[in-house]
């Protein structure tokens, strides 16, 4: 699902429906945060609680399931890659440095 599907999705919820759903991810992250183990799937946590919910709703969970399985999952190898590093013409692979150091990746967008 693209972020224009999922925006179209959030924008056509009614307000008692966005209600529903934040109360829904409001359970979700407390109890993760109460969780020994914070790692489980979106897919995990949602898929029984849409039962007795509106279209709307399901559809918003649908979408937060939906982006939670884009990309590599967590302990996945992701693909290999080449970046230029800031401020110079030099590239880097990101295979480069296995073995060596760990690596963390951040993407974002700023749009």
């Amino acid at each position: 699902m693209q972020k224009y599907q999922r925006d179209r999705v959030f924008s056509s919820l009614t307000e008692e429906e966005n209600a529903i759903y934040r109360n829904l991810i409001r359970e979700v992250r407390s109890e993760r945060k109460s969780s020994s183990s914070s790692q489980f799937t979106a897919r995990e946590v949602l898929e029984p609680r849409k039962g007795g919910l509106s279209a709307g709703v399901q559809e918003a969970l649908d979408a937060v399931i939906a982006r939670d399985e884009m990309g590599p999952m967590a302990g996945e190898q992701p693909p290999d890659f080449e970046l230029k590093l800031m401020g110079t013409e030099e590239r880097v692979r990101l295979s480069s440095f296995k073995g060596n150091r760990a690596v963390g990746l951040i993407f974002g967008s700023y749009t």
